[in-house]
């Protein structure tokens, strides 16, 4: 075992955020002062090295509470995988820090290098930065790392894997550039990141989708079941466009559409009659639905007269809390 031989285990980041923030995490506690050459007037004279190292006192434990920080003096984290920040999920946000403040520290480290043009650089916490900046806040509070930049990737990609704040395209770039950029295998990655090699493969398999899926799937109207069953027919862009284009007009299932992807393919068929263009009262109805509630909204009419569904997408548990609440109901616990 590995504790036999003395060789600590290869470290995983699969824990989450939660396990970077410990006594260890904070900042490291100042360098001791220098020797002098002279003991001081009147003190006794020193012992030998060996003896006077056993009688030193431990060093003292770093201090594991977050530091207030100059909200200017946090640069952002330039290896940040997340790229969409919706207005609505930050003006919510600024809102809570205006009355709540920060409850969670940010991760920070030092700058360092020719460009660096604040003394820190954010390694985790990008929404919470912006709307403290938004709310006004003069500091955040704070937790020091030392980090080289494919750690800092490694646990902003955590942070957000494990929050859920990427969309399946936002992730799967993010694994590509952090294996790119290190030199990673899927497996490394997998490893490092505490994923399934499977899991980062089918992200991965969704950059090489046609366009325009690939916005499909950042928008949330492909979801991500759907992109895989769609990634697995590769080298046929025609019919995975095709595809893609019934599950969002017929609103199919993930098991719908594995059903129509598992059938051999069919005989050359005469071209469907058009579909009839939707009424624009409807499209315009969906539209306020959606800026109502602040995730996609669609209605698909029934066969039968004034029948049909409403269809809410989410995209995490934030969204989930926002259209329950715009439902204005009331889950118990």
């Amino acid at each position: 075992m590995a504790s036999e031989k003395g060789t600590p285990p290869r470290p995983r980041l699969g824990r989450g955020l939660s396990s970077l923030i410990s006594t260890s995490a904070s900042a490291p506690a100042p360098p001791p002062a220098p020797p002098t050459d002279a003991p001081p007037a009147g003190a006794a004279p020193a012992p030998d090295a060996p003896a006077a190292a056993a009688a030193a006192p431990p060093p003292a434990a770093p201090d594991p509470r977050p530091s207030e920080v100059p909200v200017g003096d946090i640069a952002p984290n330039p290896y940040q995988p997340r790229r969409e920040f919706t207005e609505q999920e930050l003006a919510e946000l600024t809102a809570s820090v205006a009355q709540q403040g920060i409850l969670q520290p940010l991760l920070i480290a030092r700058a360092s290098g020719p460009d660096a043009t604040t003394p820190y650089v954010l390694i985790a916490g990008e929404r919470r930065l912006r709307a403290a900046r938004r709310a006004g806040l003069a500091t955040v509070p704070c937790v020091l790392r030392q980090a080289t930049p494919q750690e800092m990737l490694e646990w902003a990609l955590v942070e957000n894997i494990h929050r859920a704040d990427l969309n399946p395209i936002e992730r799967a770039t993010a694994y590509r550039e952090y294996m790119e950029r290190f030199s990673l295998t899927q497996a490394d990655a997998a490893e490092k990141l505490g994923q399934a090699r499977a899991t980062v493969a089918n992200y991965l398999r969704l950059l090489d989708l046609p366009d325009p899926l690939p916005l499909l799937i950042a928008s949330g109207t492909l979801s991500f079941g759907h992109a895989k069953v769609l990634a697995g027919l590769a080298g046929q862009s025609d019919r995975q466009k095709a595809l893609a284009l019934e599950v969002i007009e017929d609103g199919l299932s993930v098991r719908e559409l594995e059903a129509i992807v598992a059938e051999p393919d069919p005989e050359p068929r005469a071209p469907a009659r058009p579909r009839p263009p939707r009424p624009p009262y409807l499209v315009d109805v969906e539209e306020q639905l959606t800026r109502t509630v602040g995730t996609r909204v669609a209605i698909r009419p029934g066969r039968a007269k004034n029948s049909g569904r409403i269809v809410i997408d989410y995209y995490s548990l934030d969204d989930f809390d926002h259209i329950v609440a715009a439902l204005g109901a009331r889950l118990e616990s």
